[in-house]
């Protein structure tokens, strides 16, 4: 199970257990990807997704925004991933409008890229979440984290540890965290130290080491099976 909820999600379904092996990152690729000219800029917040799916909380970000524009007036929103751009814009406060820029899907090294650039990542989801790859990557990239405080992504950030939560589905608080934390420049940089740091357990050396553990001692538990001479068997 890629974590404890999942674990847990898992007993209370089947008759069986699980061991608890995160998923796993490319995480060279995240720690030496190099920022965007084009999407660096400074106070830009970015958000990955199927952003029309409503879980994901593209709505409770773009609500948040006015209110951080408030007091970071040069906010600027860069929102990559498949979805309805124009369903999307009808929740974007009209005055505010050119500092939403959807980028649509992305690759893997552009992805790296879009986390290097932006100064911070918000992860607004509100449930369905056994896990959170895409934290993870920020942690690699040493990218500042905002996320909502919904269990699989609460364990990943170890409760605030490595990253700042906020109350799920809260657009107020949600602005509140982002402003404090653009404008807390030593938090930032202590949040990206950490992050790259705790990030090593993810990537796909230690995890597929894990893995392997796990098949060698399931092989090993495995009753022998003889195979018989006899033609007539």
């Amino acid at each position: 199970a890629v974590s404890e909820l999942a674990r847990t999600t898992l007993k209370d379904h089947f008759d069986t257990d699980a061991v608890v092996i995160p998923n796993g990152i490319e995480r060279d690729l995240f720690q030496s990807a190099k920022a965007s000219d084009e999407w660096a800029k400074p106070n830009t917040i970015g958000f990955m997704g199927r952003f029309n799916e409503k879980r994901k909380g593209l709505e409770i970000l773009l609500d948040a925004m006015p209110i951080i524009a408030r007091f970071v007036p040069d906010i600027n929103i860069l929102v990559a991933g498949p979805g309805d751009i124009d369903d999307a814009s009808k929740n974007i406060d009209p005055s505010l409008r050119s500092r939403v820029k959807f980028l649509g899907r992305i690759s893997d090294e552009e992805k790296a890229s879009f986390l290097k650039s932006i100064s911070v990542y918000v992860a607004p989801n509100t449930g369905g979440e056994s896990f959170g790859i895409i934290l993870t990557e920020c942690l690699s990239a040493g990218t500042p984290i905002v996320a909502s405080d919904i269990p699989a992504f609460a364990a990943v950030l170890e409760n605030g540890r490595l990253g700042k939560l906020f109350q799920s589905e809260d657009a107020t608080d949600l602005a509140k965290t982002v402003i404090e934390l653009l404008r807390d420049e030593s938090a930032r940089k202590l949040l990206s130290n950490i992050g790259i740091e705790t990030s090593e357990k993810y990537d796909w050396n230690q995890v597929a080491s894990q893995i392997e553990s796990v098949y060698e001692i399931s092989a090993a538990n495995q009753p022998k099976v003889s195979v018989g001479n006899d033609k007539n068997d």
